[in-house]
């Protein structure tokens, strides 16, 4: 597949990320990757009005491979870093309410609901550090090591996936279970599910075809 085969389905997962409440302004960022190139949304752009003619292609070292008057979004380096240590092929990053308000009083959003194993079970929480930069970059690795999904403190969430819609789907999840979290511990402290019961998910989820989360079961 080549890479601007992806532009029209990179725009759609932004409309609908906007849609859902989880970017606005200016906020958010998507990626896809073939190959050796990264499909990334532009510096400034609302997710809510991406046209396909504004993704910038990019080498894996963040070289412009495609001419465009368009600058990639500030945020390049975490994708690139996602790209170069793993074998993802889509990444999604937003400033959702929720996620940033769990992300600011907890170091792991823990498994507070049994949807929590699709994206690996708690999630944990990457220290701050400066947007854009290489250090943000590092934490976010060590976040999603065996997970498809971490917060950022002071910042907001990022996710991955095989594809653009599922990256997205993590990241819809994440804030969904990071707003459960907000109303749980506003009662007392929240139950959380152990590993055994996060497996025991995983098994019965494939046994039925099925993955519990509104939006996951394309």
């Amino acid at each position: 597949m080549d890479i601007d085969d992806q532009r029209a389905s990179l725009c759609a997962a932004a409309h609908q990320l906007a849609a859902a409440g989880l970017a606005t302004g200016t906020s958010g960022n998507l990626s896809v990757r073939v190959g050796d190139q990264v499909l990334i949304t532009p510096s400034d752009s609302r997710l809510k009005s991406l046209d396909p003619e504004q993704l910038v292609v990019v080498d894996l070292d963040g070289t412009v491979s495609v001419p465009t008057r368009y600058r990639p979004n500030s945020e390049l380096h975490i994708h690139l870093g996602i790209y170069r240590t793993s074998s993802v092929a889509a990444v999604a990053h937003a400033h959702p309410a929720s996620s940033v308000a769990v992300a600011n009083i907890v170091d792991e959003l823990p498994p507070i609901h049994y949807a929590a194993a699709t994206i690996g079970g708690s999630v944990r929480v990457a220290p701050y550090a400066v947007f854009g930069s290489t250090e943000l970059s590092e934490v976010i690795q060590v976040a999603l090591y065996e997970r498809t999904a971490a917060l950022m403190r002071n910042h907001g969430s990022v996710a991955v996936g095989g594809t653009i819609e599922t990256a997205c789907d993590n990241l819809e999840l994440v804030e969904w279970l990071s707003d459960v979290y907000l109303r749980s511990v506003g009662g007392g402290t929240p139950a959380v599910l152990d590993g055994a019961a996060l497996t025991e998910v995983v098994a019965a989820g494939a046994r039925r075809h099925y993955t519990p989360f509104p939006g996951r079961n394309r």
